[in-house]
């Protein structure tokens, strides 16, 4: 059985094309495709308050990329005083209206990847 010199390995390597070489091929970066379409669901919008009356809506946000932003928004005898986070996906809003007419109400999340949805709710404003 002859021998190489030591040499001669790389040289013979190099002449055979050497080792096959994996190409660098970038993974898919975790977190950036959403697994489902966002959504913001409002889950209830319910009156309260006595002479002057008052709501309360509950909004879900699912799918899309978290983490979530949200804002509510009056569109039609609606005023919202306050929004509160409720958790990561869920959020309320309490507002006031005018007895006797209708309210209209938008629900507008986004999520950390520029997706948004907005939905919106139609209720009787009531005593």
């Amino acid at each position: 059985m002859r021998r190489l010199p030591l040499f001669a390995v790389p040289l013979l390597l190099c002449a055979c094309q050497g080792p096959e070489v994996a190409q660098d091929t970038p993974a898919p970066t975790q977190g950036e495709q959403p697994l489902t379409t966002l959504t913001g669901t409002i889950h209830s919008c319910n009156m309260q308050g006595f002479g002057r009356p008052t709501f309360t809506c509950e909004g879900i946000i699912s799918g899309g990329t978290p983490p979530y932003g949200f804002n509510w928004v009056g569109v039609s005898n609606a005023t919202i005083l306050t929004m509160l986070p409720m958790g990561d996906v869920l959020s309320r809003a309490n507002g006031r209206c005018t007895a006797g007419l209708q309210a209209h109400v938008q629900y507008i999340v986004w999520d950390s990847a520029g997706a948004s949805v907005t939905t919106d709710i139609f209720f009787p404003c009531t005593v």
